[in-house]
């Protein structure tokens, strides 16, 4: 099997990242449309416990799968890699059909006493049979990223989003005529086919490759089930022990906000407004960059593990250095992007909203939230978990007591000022330990100084490229998304004149020229 470069491998997935998080898009604007604000918040109450669920179950799966395909094929231990998937989608799934059992008996508590909106009940009961199909597709998923070979999932990815994208646009305006309960209803029907439509994809591809790879394979490094299990538990666990820890405290953080909103003066529906601008429509906006840091932490867990198996030290540097530096320069771009053009932008998806004033606030988190998303990737491939838990733990309680204290005095804007400050010191701690842990030198001048720049002329020539675009005479629309555009291009065509980006190396780490 050729080897694979872990940008490369991460470049197909940011592809396939914006093709879903595009259609994502017309899903939200066409949904936030269709039933408000207000609806949007109410359909963003059940996220915070589908996500505690899920990532809990599937995250730590998939991380030690791909951790652990990468160290065997690194080894060329071949006779072990399906054997790991077929071990790990025993204990995903058994544990997701006991979670949705478990929900399914006190979905009522859940309901009435974590949520406190009885109109999220059948959002809730839609979302128990997506468990044990979300878990049995972590586990191939950790396989494909692991031999890195990320196609598959980019393509199960799409097909994910356009099933549900179509059934809920197909769908919604039926049943918003009789409430908004049953709206969202059904974005969770569309959210449960979908991802069943997903599962279908990787079985069939995972099946076919197994067909054709069916001739014999060496016994070489064979390892027997008991002890792929136990390596399996002893990867997955702390993982997703991490994201029960983390994912507690956000939803603590999410159920408080609307909460704390009430003390401002606000009435329930005002609050659930807000709450609905700010994580249904200003933060999705701000996480689309995230595409690529999300793509580079995911094929970085594999890349890192691959290289420490065989104790390519220099490597594993290199590939931290490079992701860091990579993610740096996409932070400065888009941070300057959501300051210079905050109400257009809001306008421009949400035009019957107004979030420019929350998306220039939380323009000032973007380069934090993209670092740590990458840096949270190395750790798993280093595999300090625990290390990074108590990192997380610390930015939670931070963003938690801003949300307490600063929004019933400040409003939003009190927690987005606990978002910038907790995501700085959480990448702070992040990084103290990936330089403790490799002795990796801190690069400020490709990382910080070069990226920096770049941010600095763009902010200033971001409105001269708004007036260049406006000499076309076109729709106030296309005006805004070529000027969008434009920003783009002119940002990365100056990170190759300033040095931060160097065409040898980015064809290096794309895969297109041997090292």
């Amino acid at each position: 099997m050729a080897k694979k470069s872990f940008v490369g491998s991460a470049i197909i997935l940011m592809i396939a990242s914006f093709i879903v998080r595009i259609l994502g898009f017309v899903y939200r604007i066409y949904l936030s449309n269709l039933i408000g604000s207000e609806g949007m918040g109410l359909f963003q109450l059940i996220s915070p416990v589908y996500s505690l669920i899920i990532l809990t179950l599937t995250s730590g799966i998939s991380i030690a799968v791909s951790k652990m395909v990468a160290e065997e094929m690194a080894k060329n231990h071949q006779v072990n890699l399906r054997r790991i998937t077929t071990c790990a989608l025993g204990i995903v799934v058994s544990i997701g059909m006991l979670v949705s059992l478990l929900m399914f008996i006190f979905i009522d508590p859940i309901v009435n006493i974590i949520l406190k909106d009885s109109r999220t009940y059948y959002s809730m009961l839609l979302l128990i049979p997506c468990i044990p199909v979300i878990s049995a597709a972590s586990a191939i998923k950790g396989y494909f990223y692991g031999i890195q070979d990320v196609i598959p999932t980019a393509c199960s990815q799409i097909v994910e989003q356009i099933v549900r994208t179509g059934l809920v646009m197909a769908m919604a305006g039926f049943f918003v005529n009789i409430g908004l309960e049953y709206a969202c209803a059904i974005a969770t029907v569309g959210m449960a086919i979908g991802e069943i439509s997903n599962l279908l994809v990787l079985v069939v591809v995972y099946r076919f490759r197994k067909s054709k790879s069916s001739k014999s394979v060496s016994k070489r490094g064979f390892m027997r089930k008991r002890i792929m299990i136990k390596e399996i538990l002893k990867i997955s666990v702390p993982v997703s022990f991490n994201r029960f820890i983390t994912s507690i405290m956000a939803t603590v953080e999410y159920i408080l906000i609307p909460r704390m909103l009430l003390l401002t003066g606000m009435n329930y529906q005002s609050s659930i407004q807000e709450y609905g601008k700010l994580t249904g429509m200003a933060m999705p906006l701000i996480f689309f960059p995230t595409l690529v840091t999300s793509a580079l932490a995911t094929t970085l867990v594999p890349a890192i593990s691959e290289a420490i198996s065989v104790k390519s030290y220099k490597t594993v540097n290199y590939r931290i250095s490079k992701s860091v530096q990579l993610t740096f320069m996409m932070g400065f771009v888009f941070s300057v992007l959501f300051m210079n053009y905050s109400t257009e932008i809001g306008e421009l998806v949400y035009r019957r909203e107004n979030i420019g004033h929350i998306l220039y606030l939380l323009s000032f988190t973007s380069i934090f939230i993209y670092l740590q998303q990458t840096l949270l990737g190395v750790l798993n491939g280093l595999g300090k978990q625990g290390i990074s838990l108590r990192n997380s733990i610390v930015g939670y309680v931070i963003r938690i007591s801003f949300v307490i204290y600063c929004i019933p005095v400040y409003g939003i804007s009190g927690y987005i000022a606990g978002m910038i400050i907790s995501s700085i010191f959480v990448c702070c701690l992040n990084i103290a330990t990936v330089v403790k842990t490799t002795g990796m030198a801190l690069d400020f001048r490709n990382w910080i100084l070069k990226p920096g720049l770049v941010g600095v002329i763009m902010f200033f020539i971001g409105k001269y490229i708004e007036s260049f675009f406006t000499i076309f005479n076109l729709e106030h629309t296309w005006t805004i998304v070529l000027t969008i555009f434009g920003n783009i291009i002119i940002a990365f065509s100056l990170m190759f004149v300033f040095g931060a980006l160097d065409k040898e190396e980015l064809i290096k780490l794309i895969g297109l020229k041997r090292t």
